[in-house]
């Protein structure tokens, strides 16, 4: 797990997938960093969940933070789709004339389970676009990173001791 930016918004890294923390639900304050103790944290409504202690990197600064999951530790990234998706006849796209036939919301949650209990719960939620095969090779569906204020990004952070 990678994180990049100023305490309060960037990037989080898992696993190669890019999660933002700029588009955060208005209720969760968040804040990332590391403790006296030198360990990646990350708060929130006056809880912190330690993660472990900070990986060494070249990168490794002000603005750019690693951790690995310690022995004992249980780590995943999980991915969702809604089982339901919406027609969007009315979407026009005069740039490429492409515009997609569905969307469906795409959940990422970040569960990170100490051996003492304590559990740091995170979800994302973006939009994936249903353009078919001829335009997005495979499923048809775009990579899910389509974002719109006030519904998607991190819309859930819990953290229990």
């Amino acid at each position: 797990v990678a994180y990049e930016g100023s305490g309060t918004g960037g990037w989080l890294t898992v696993n190669d997938v890019h999660l933002s923390l700029d588009d955060l639900n208005p209720k969760i304050a968040l804040s990332i960093g590391s403790t006296k103790d030198n360990q990646f944290a990350v708060a929130s409504g006056g809880k912190i969940f330690a993660l472990g202690l900070l990986v060494s990197t070249t990168e490794n600064g002000g603005d750019y933070l690693a951790v690995v999951p310690q022995a004992g530790d249980e780590a995943f990234l999980m991915t969702r789709r809604s089982p339901l998706g919406w027609p969007t006849p009315f979407d026009f796209n005069f740039m490429t004339g492409h515009s997609p036939s569905w969307k469906r919301h795409i959940y990422y949650e970040l569960r990170w389970k100490k051996p003492s209990g304590a559990t740091l719960d995170m979800v994302w939620r973006y939009e994936q676009n249903f353009y078919g095969q001829q335009l997005v090779l495979g499923t048809g569906w775009d990579s899910g990173f389509s974002v719109h204020e006030g519904s998607t990004g991190l819309i859930q952070l819990e953290i229990r001791p």
